[in-house]
Parts: C-alpha cells; sequence; structure tokens
C-alpha cells in the first residue's frame, strides 16, 4: 500500500458538519487535517449558526472551505438526509479526490461518503472524534444504536483507515473497528513561548483582582454538564483550598455562566472566578499565567484544553474520562483521578493547593516536554502523510 502524497496529484478532501468554530474541538481538528494534507473542507451545513468558518486566533484552514446546504423541511434538518442538490454539489466537487476523510459519525454525510467510495472505487478514512465513547451512547440512546445497526457498522467496516486521537479512545471503539483499521494519531498543538509567562502572570492576575502570589486553577470548556462545572466548583470548594483560586474559562453550553455562578457558596465567592470564553492570545496567556489545569469532564476523547495545558507547561487534574489520561500516565505532570468521584477530586485540588513552586513547576516541565513530542505538528502531518490510503 503505497504511503500519503498529497502533493503528487489532487488532494483528498475533507467531509464534516457545519464546520463552525462553535464546535470548538472538532472545528480545530478538522483545520488540523486540512492544513496537514492540504485538502480542502467539504461542509454540509445544517443550517442556524450562519457563516463563520474562522475561530479568533486560529489558523486559517488549508485549501479552502466549500459549504453546501443541507436543509428544508423536518426530514432534512440536521444534515440527516443529503438532498440530490446537495448530493450532485457533493460529487462535483470531489469527483477527482484520491480519497475523502469524513469526520465524525451519526448523520448522512456518512453514507454519502461510503456511496461515493463504493461509485468511484476509491478509499475513507473515518474520524468518529470519540462518537463511540459509552458515555456519548448513552445520550440518544436509542437513535444512536439503531443508526449503528442500519447505517454504521457498515461504514465503519468499509472504511480504510479509522482515526483515533488517543489510545483509550480506539479501545473504546473496538466493538465496531478492527485493529487492522485502526490507528492512534494525536491531535497537534503548538507549544506557546514561554518567555511570557511572567507577563502573563502578573496581568492574569490583575485582571482577576489576585494578590500576585495567588496560585490558580484553571478550567477550560463550554460549561456543558459533560464537563461537569458545577461538581468541579463543588470539589474545589470542599478542599477548602488555602492559597488557590478556580478561574473558569469558557462559553455558555446547557449551562449558563450565571446558573454556574449561582451554585457558588458565599463563603468561597471571592475564589471562584467565571470570565466567559476566551480565545487567541488571551487564552494562550491565561494558560501561560495560571499553576494548574483541571478537568472533571465525563468524556474528552483529546481533549484540545488539556492538551494546551500540557503544552504551555502547567499540571493537570483529569478525570477518567479524559483519554488523553492513559497516554500521560508514565509521565509525572499533574495528577490522574481514579475515579470521578468527588472524594477524588477534592484530594487531588487539596494536594495541589499543598504543593511547593518547585514541585509545580517540575510536573509543567515534564508535561511540556511529552506534549512537545507527542502532540507536534511535524509529527502529525508525517504520520497522516504516511498512512497509507487504502
Amino acid at each position: 500500500m503505497a504511503a500519503v502524497k498529497p502533493d503528487s496529484g489532487p488532494p483528498p478532501w475533507n467531509v464534516c458538519l457545519t464546520h463552525h468554530h462553535a464546535y470548538g474541538g472538532l472545528h480545530r481538528c478538522v483545520n488540523d487535517f486540512s492544513r496537514a494534507l492540504s485538502a480542502p473542507i467539504l461542509s454540509f451545513d445544517e443550517g442556524g449558526l450562519g457563516h463563520s468558518p474562522q475561530a479568533v486566533g486560529e489558523p486559517p484552514a488549508g485549501p479552502g472551505i466549500h459549504t453546501i446546504p443541507c436543509r428544508g423541511g423536518l426530514f432534512l434538518r440536521g444534515a440527516h438526509h443529503v438532498s440530490r442538490r446537495a448530493a450532485a454539489a457533493a460529487e462535483a466537487l470531489t469527483q477527482h479526490a484520491p480519497w475523502l476523510v469524513c469526520h465524525s459519525l451519526f448523520r448522512a454525510h456518512n453514507t454519502w461518503v461510503e456511496g461515493w467510495s463504493g461509485r468511484h472505487r476509491r478509499p475513507y478514512w473515518a474520524v468518529p472524534h470519540g462518537c463511540l465513547d459509552p458515555w456519548g451512547l448513552k445520550q440518544r440512546a436509542l437513535v444512536k444504536r439503531l443508526w449503528l445497526s442500519w447505517v454504521g457498522t457498515s461504514y465503519l467496516q468499509h472504511a480504510s483507515r479509522v482515526i483515533f486521537a488517543t489510545t483509550r479512545e480506539r479501545e473504546k471503539a473496538a466493538r465496531w473497528v478492527s485493529q487492522r483499521q485502526s490507528v492512534v494519531i494525536p491531535w497537534p498543538v503548538t507549544l506557546p513561548d514561554e518567555g511570557g509567562r511572567d507577563r502573563a502572570r502578573q496581568q492574569w492576575r490583575q485582571r482577576l483582582s489576585l494578590p500576585a502570589d495567588a496560585r490558580v486553577l484553571l478550567f477550560v470548556g463550554r460549561l456543558h454538564s459533560m464537563k461537569r462545572p458545577r461538581e468541579t466548583i463543588e470539589a474545589f470548594c470542599r478542599a477548602m483550598p488555602q492559597r488557590t483560586h478556580l478561574v473558569m474559562v469558557g462559553m455558555d453550553g446547557n449551562l449558563s455562566r450565571e446558573g454556574v455562578a449561582a451554585s457558588v457558596p458565599e463563603a468561597v465567592a471571592g475564589r471562584v472566578h467565571l470570565v466567559g470564553p476566551l480565545h487567541g492570545n488571551a487564552l494562550t496567556e491565561a494558560y501561560l499565567g495560571s499553576d494548574g489545569f483541571v478537568s472533571l469532564s465525563f468524556r474528552e476523547n483529546f481533549g484540545y484544553s488539556t492538551a494546551d495545558a500540557l503544552a504551555s507547561g502547567i499540571p493537570v487534574i483529569l478525570s477518567p474520562g479524559n483519554d488523553l489520561g492513559p497516554d500521560v500516565e508514565m509521565v509525572d505532570c499533574g495528577w490522574l483521578l481514579p475515579n470521578d468521584s468527588r472524594e477524588a477530586a477534592v484530594e487531588a485540588m487539596s494536594g495541589f493547593d499543598r504543593s511547593s513552586e518547585p514541585r509545580l513547576r517540575a510536573m509543567g516541565r515534564a508535561g511540556r516536554m511529552w506534549a512537545s513530542d507527542t502532540l507536534s505538528r511535524e509529527r502529525f502531518e508525517m504520520s497522516l502523510r504516511h498512512l497509507p490510503s487504502a
């Protein structure tokens, strides 16, 4: 099987749903694939979010983004069906592609990609993005199980490669994906310049009106019940930290900033700070200006926020739902919780608060060294370009 050579002929295409920065890590990852393979993006647009494909502060995608509306009546909404007009437009764009890279599951773009492969006798790669995680499969369980039975099993079996971001994500999907097909290629991150760390620490504390010697534990993510922001606050309060402040960065999800703030007990209101979403340099400086990172999420098949924290050189506190955890368990870069209990989170946060500054810096350096190797863009691009397409 020949290795991928994107510059030797027509490029492959990325196929996804509604390529919009509101979808966070998925949007970022599709752009990473696009740049690595010099592959344009075909987005079946579900509608409702408008045209805003570029995240603030994020490098642009590769050769371009082509949007095909996938809207209409009840049956057409949500890309559960690709109309004849949409299919014809997609066919015209991709007719010369040597293969396709299809992102996420449970919608009609998967069926269209499998059909395209059969018509042209050309392969496709499937990138599930955590869709086969057992926790996620419990949400809207009946619909997802039916899809896997009627459509998904065939789609996954006929993919020439199924690409996972972590070893644990692949293990969770073993029921549907064979070892022969599956490959683990961690998503890439950029290491920020540590030269600005002292300035970032000072400015971050000034913005939050914190003492110069305050210790900051950072949460980054949508305020969504899956990511457990309220449980994070509860564990922080029970840990009774002496010098640590919890800072939460992220847009509203199925929880609002106001609602989450209302859950903070009055006794610790001055130690919990909800600052809303940050992007670009402002988010980079938040990582550099913090002393640690926490994620108690039920499901993160990769977790760009965790990867960015490691790349920024700060220790991490991770729940079992963070699939990067097993990949860094041999690296002394923080606290990997044994379970989702409140007690485990409290113990880790207490340990973070009690740890010495040299100890935290050492853990941060270990995580950054791991990220500089395992999560480098050069390694990601080389892995994709040398992956057999068929």
